[in-house]
């Protein structure tokens, strides 16, 4: 049976209708080519949440299938509904949790986390099995289990633990969902609408990660994580830790172009494979993501400058605002910095923006 890892009831937010379907415009990362799609063609893996017949969650094979189809996804349209009204500021309890199972279960269905949970005991494994053949050990012990090289070769342990991984994300996912609900309870919502003509995209991965602390760690399970979403074309949504917001207020901020195409470019980045919306978003994203991709002390120098003769320093953003004067004052002097002094102002910003962010959470 084909099951939607990005449900239907989402993807149809990206897509025309013809007749009784919907359908999308999709840019393959893989062969860079664009192609026009139904929807119930992508995104999708033959038996990915049916369970093992001995499966101890239920008798039911297509359990897990079921709750989606009855459960999860309703509750997609109605929390949509919510996010993308733009006179809805105020939510009650029940709402902001709705929206945020509504959205993390769109993290934790994806098969991408089985796919790294595998690669990652793959690797072990293999690790394991060349330490001890050049010990000229008889067999490993991984996750408490014996192998002997005599019953076991090297495919044989890999295809084993990845038939449980498997099982284990079947089983596990959605308890999975309640428990990163749970951990991001108290997390604030808010939705950027674009002013045009821009627009945002999705992919096959679409509740993408960002953190201004830890770069490098994945965990969900973190209060520095930034959950960023497109709803649709028009609409974005950042779930995140804010202590100097109201809990149950949807922030609603009208955001320009250049706001959209980064968001996109985060959205692209962590997507698997296929990126998905109108043909004319990711044209439009080509055009300037050689400009996004340059981390070069030289692009950033136009949005410093803007910074600095924008906004006046304040107790909340002093440190940052005289770090980018000092610098930008620097750089107008000498025509450029030096290697050491780039890297001395890379350094102090990331660490200002994470003391900002460990302050606000």
């Amino acid at each position: 049976m084909n099951q939607h890892f990005v449900p239907r009831v989402y993807l149809k937010r990206f897509a025309v209708k013809r007749g009784d379907a919907y359908y999308v415009d999709v840019y393959d990362k893989k062969t860079n080519k664009i192609f026009n799609t139904n929807i119930i063609n992508i995104c999708a893996e033959k038996d990915l949440y049916t369970l093992a017949e001995n499966s101890g969650v239920s008798q039911d094979q297509l359990a897990i299938e079921k709750l989606y189809a009855v459960g999860f996804e309703p509750m997609y349209d109605r929390i949509f509904n919510i996010l993308t009204d733009d006179t809805i500021f105020d939510i009650t309890d029940l709402q902001r949790i709705e929206i945020l199972l509504g959205i993390f279960q769109l993290y934790m269905r994806n098969p991408r986390i089985l796919r790294i949970s595998i690669a990652h005991h793959t690797v072990l494994i293999k690790g394991l099995i060349q330490a001890a053949k050049r010990r000229f050990e008889k067999g490993i012990t991984y996750l408490d289990e014996d192998f002997s090289f005599s019953e076991w070769d090297e495919k044989g342990i890999i295809d084993y633990f990845n038939t449980k991984v498997t099982n284990a994300f079947k089983e596990g996912h959605v308890t999975g969902i309640g428990e990163l609900g749970t951990f991001h309870e108290f997390s604030k919502l808010e939705v950027s609408k674009n002013k045009g003509p821009a627009s945002f995209f999705t992919s096959d991965n679409p509740l993408v990660l960002e953190d201004l602390v830890e770069k490098q760690n994945s965990n969900p399970m973190q209060k520095t994580k930034e959950f960023v979403i497109a709803l649709s074309h028009e609409y974005s949504l950042k779930i995140y830790h804010d202590n100097e917001f109201n809990l149950n207020t949807i922030l609603r901020p009208i955001i320009p172009n250049g706001n959209t195409a980064s968001t996109n470019h985060t959205i692209f980045n962590q997507a698997s494979r296929f990126i998905i919306g109108k043909k004319e978003a990711f044209e439009e994203f080509f055009k300037i993501a050689e400009l996004l991709d340059d981390t070069t002390f030289e692009r950033k120098v136009h949005l410093i400058r803007q910074v600095v003769s924008r906004f006046s320093n304040s107790k909340r953003n002093d440190k940052m605002y005289q770090l980018m004067k000092h610098y930008l004052t620097l750089y107008d002097q000498n025509g450029g910095l030096t290697y050491e002094e780039e890297q001395d102002y890379y350094k102090q910003h990331i660490a200002l923006t994470a003391d900002w962010k460990k302050a606000r959470i």
